[in-house]
């Protein structure tokens, strides 16, 4: 089996410790011997090196969106604050 990337800090298992990730961000099937990194230099999935400009991408979009949410909610607490006597 491959070695497939997987982007860090994503959940990967359940509240039991039971890896739950079935597909690759590559689209692929995951299988018991699939393995799942987030160091591109050892990923040997060609579908995901193919996908990589995209996944990495999705991956940014992602995050920046996360940023984004964070911010949101600091100047709310802060607009909170501000209201209370």
């Amino acid at each position: 089996m491959r070695t497939h990337y997987y982007p860090p800090g994503l959940a990967r298992y359940d509240a039991d410790g039971h890896d739950y990730v079935e597909r690759g961000p590559c689209g692929t099937w995951l299988g018991e011997g699939s393995k799942l990194i987030g160091d591109w230099s050892r990923v040997d999935c060609m579908r995901c090196l193919k996908e990589k400009p995209a996944i990495t991408a999705s991956s940014e979009a992602e995050e920046r969106a996360i940023v984004q949410q964070m911010g949101d909610m600091a100047d709310f607490m802060r607009a909170q604050q501000g209201e209370q006597p």
